[in-house]
């Protein structure tokens, strides 16, 4: 069992209603430590993979005897060796997931914080390595993938951080095409309040670099469903300004505007094999978490 690390933003109780699934990448995934997930590397594990032909120096304990046997060659076993998974979680910590509705107890921004740290704790729970990224215009915060004393940095990180600024999804998540990180699994927080062209594009960095893709789009209900029903005075938070509306003529529109944006998110990660899941402030947590454990555990590749 992992320590507790007296942070707020896991609750016993959440996590107690969670699927028991592991947290899995859908992509053939590459780590340095031994662990539970299948590799790209042959090794000498549990599972037989292949034979390859024996060349002078080769360990002669890994020869298969029985091809030997049957045909006079000369083969050696091999493995499919296991790793560990690469877990790095990236939490949308711009101006707009600061807002938080009547409808709605927490802002976007603290329900992000709270499924982050619980995929974290999940991750690191079986022993797996964590990783966190709170971006911004620039990346703010960023840990690489880690085990020892990891959630409780990634706990630290997610409550200091305030939302501000507007969003570069282009720039923040450059980080993750570097070299310095290994294949693995990218799970991002975020309403995506970005052009589904700009989204796309950074993501296709992502799979081109090997990493395997989860989408949680979080929404307040505000925002999910425009619930305001008088002419209202509507404020951008990442400076789009002011704007007085009548409700109730745009609610049409803006529900139009929504489906699309959803379908947009769909296809984009239907096509490239991502995992998507949507989730609502106003839910419990363990709802988005378990939808998102159910999609990791689908369609495996």
């Amino acid at each position: 069992m992992l320590h507790a690390t007296g942070s707020t933003l896991i609750q016993p109780t959440e996590l107690a209603r969670l699927h028991s699934l592991e947290v899995a990448a859908r992509l053939v995934v590459e780590g340095l430590q031994t662990g539970a997930h299948r590799s790209p590397h042959k090794g000498h594990s549990v599972d037989f993979a292949d034979h390859r032909q024996y060349v002078p120096g080769d360990d002669l304990r890994h020869l298969d005897w029985k091809v030997l046997g049957r045909s006079d060659r000369l083969v050696l076993k091999r493995y499919e060796a296991e790793t560990d998974l690469g877990c790095t979680i990236v939490v949308d910590g711009s101006a707009s997931m600061g807002y938080k509705g009547e409808r709605s107890a927490v802002s976007k921004y603290r329900y992000a914080s709270a499924l982050a740290a619980s995929m974290a704790y999940l991750v690191l729970q079986q022993q797996d390595r964590a990783g966190l990224v709170i971006f911004g215009e620039k990346a703010v915060i960023e840990h690489k993938p880690s085990r020892t004393g990891q959630l409780e940095r990634i706990c630290r990180a997610l409550e200091q951080h305030q939302p501000a600024a507007g969003t570069d999804a282009v720039k923040s998540l450059e980080h993750l095409v570097q070299p310095a990180y290994h294949k693995g699994l990218v799970i991002v927080f975020s309403d995506f309040l970005a052009d589904p062209a700009i989204i796309t594009d950074t993501l296709d960095r992502l799979r081109h670099r090997g990493h395997d893709v989860a989408l949680v789009w979080l929404l307040d209900p505000d925002e999910a469903d425009l619930g305001v029903s008088t002419v209202s005075r509507f404020e951008g938070m990442e400076d789009d300004g002011l704007l007085t509306a009548e409700p109730r003529s745009l609610r049409v529109a803006y529900a139009a505007e929504v489906a699309k944006h959803r379908l947009s998110l769909q296809k984009l990660c239907r096509a490239r094999k991502f995992a998507f899941v949507e989730g609502v402030t106003s839910e419990p947590p363990s709802l988005p978490l378990n939808r998102l454990l159910v999609d990791l555990h689908a369609e495996r590749r």
